[in-house]
């Protein structure tokens, strides 16, 4: 399958020297990422053979509403977006996650399978005295030096992680992907982003009206639509 990737002229030297590029740990903000990425890693590992034993995964687009990742549109560039990779991976070696879910995992927020169950889950959060930012506590170290302990609070959280595998899908117009390596000989082409005046990459920007998309409430959205 065809696929894309966005990288740092670092990351673009290593893959000239080494012929294969691979994460660079150096680079994550684990105080941030660190509980979503477990998580990641968890499952890949269960699915995909690791046969090096990298540690990190390298992220790209598989799917962005009619093509495979967003389009160019003006602004700042995302900062490290210096080479637009596009390369190719057999099906069976991609970890394929829905964006708009994977938002949840970032906040640590459940995933409802439809609103009715979401219904259901907010009134336990209620009975339980649980807020979002107390959730969202449990996974952003960078932003909370402490969560709750209580074992109502770590029987929530137990819950939203299970929640998370209805992260994995193909059910969705926005997909991204995981992959252990990137081989030189999967590479079809490479392009340097040189165009100061764009953004490349991103859906998570500042539109017109001041606002970000709040990929929760897109979801929720579509769950109303399903109803």
């Amino acid at each position: 399958m065809k696929l894309v990737t966005f990288q740092s002229m670092e990351a673009l030297k290593d893959l000239v020297n080494k012929g294969y590029l691979e994460c660079d740990e150096s680079k994550i903000n684990l105080e941030k990422v660190g509980a979503t990425y477990s998580w990641v890693l968890e499952k890949m590992n269960d699915r995909f053979k690791n046969p090096t034993h990298i540690k990190y995964p390298l992220w790209c687009w598989v799917r962005c509403y009619n093509n495979i990742c967003p389009p160019k549109h003006k602004g700042e560039p995302v900062e490290g977006f210096d080479v637009k990779i596009t390369f190719h991976k057999p099906k069976e070696e991609v970890f394929i996650t829905d964006f708009r879910r994977y938002s949840f995992l970032l906040n640590n927020n459940y995933i409802p399978s439809n609103l009715k169950d979401k219904k259901i889950f907010d009134k336990k959060l209620k009975e339980c005295n649980i807020t979002l930012e107390e959730l969202r506590a449990f996974v952003r170290k960078d932003k909370y030096d402490k969560h709750r302990t209580d074992k109502e609070y770590l029987q929530i959280c137990e819950e939203i992680r299970n929640s998370f595998e209805r992260c994995i899908t193909e059910d969705s117009d926005v997909l991204q992907g995981c992959v252990w390596r990137i081989d030189v000989n999967e590479i079809e082409n490479i392009e340097m982003l040189n165009d100061k005046n764009y953004r490349y990459g991103s859906l998570n920007y500042v539109r017109k009206n001041g606002k970000r998309i709040n990929w929760q409430e897109e979801f929720y959205k579509r769950l109303k639509l399903e109803k």
